[in-house]
């Protein structure tokens, strides 16, 4: 089974990706064209969020299409803090976004052959979100943990722990993501995005902790190209 993952492709407005995170104006057909390089495609694209910049739900539906386009068999796919503004319900996204072609796993879980995936959005340690996305996450894993699966997978837009900062006076991460994650015991592998490469923050892309694997996938780190987190 072949897994890959990007995060914050920020579809909608090519200027302030251009101006302000230093993206290069074909950014995401060079994603587009990396994924679309694999072969065999992947069985699994895991989309980490901060998915267009919008405040209008309808005009978000249509900003998604190029994601809902990318060459792999399945996507799955959550919000990051900047879909916040024109995100509807998850009962709403749940009826638009439950074919495994591009399926929305917040707050629920997806199977597919021996993985399973779990998601949340995450917040920071001062969120006033906080409290309800921790529910959020015990509700993911909750649903993942009742599966028959071999690897678990949660993909997160923020960081869920500190110790992925080098410099942990930097850190802005909840620590309690991480451990409600221990705590139910059913994940390999967190999958997050939010932090870019131009700014300060000075992290460790790839770590193992206490035998869970931490990636983060966001597409300036790593040339465009998507992060393998199986094959």
């Amino acid at each position: 089974m072949k897994v890959l993952a990007i995060g914050d492709p920020h579809l909608g407005n090519l200027e302030k990706m251009v101006n302000r995170f230093h993206y290069p104006p074909d950014y995401f057909e060079q994603v587009a064209k990396n994924i679309a390089a694999e072969a065999p495609p992947p069985d699994l694209l895991l989309i980490a969020g901060d998915l267009v910049w919008q405040k209008n739900y309808v005009a978000a539906l249509t900003q998604l299409q190029p994601l809902q386009a990318l060459q792999a068999r399945n996507i799955c796919f959550i919000e990051g803090n900047h879909d916040w503004p024109w995100l509807p319900s998850f009962s709403t996204m749940y009826d638009l976004y439950s074919a495994p072609e591009f399926y929305f796993v917040s707050g629920r879980a997806f199977i597919l052959g021996n993985i399973g995936v779990c998601g949340v959005c995450g917040t920071n340690r001062e969120s006033p979100r906080k409290t309800r996305e921790l529910q959020v996450l015990q509700k993911a894993l909750n649903a993942l943990s009742r599966a028959d699966f071999k690897v678990g997978i949660c993909l997160m837009h923020y960081p869920p722990t500190s110790q992925i900062f080098k410099n942990p006076e930097e850190s802005f991460a909840e620590d309690h993501y991480f451990d409600l994650i221990e705590e139910f015991g059913i994940i390999d592998k967190i999958v997050y995005g939010h932090i870019h490469k131009d700014q300060e923050f000075k992290i460790n892309l790839y770590m193992k902790i206490d035998n869970i694997e931490l990636y983060n996938t966001s597409i300036d780190y790593y040339d465009w190209t998507p992060v393998k987190i199986l094959f």
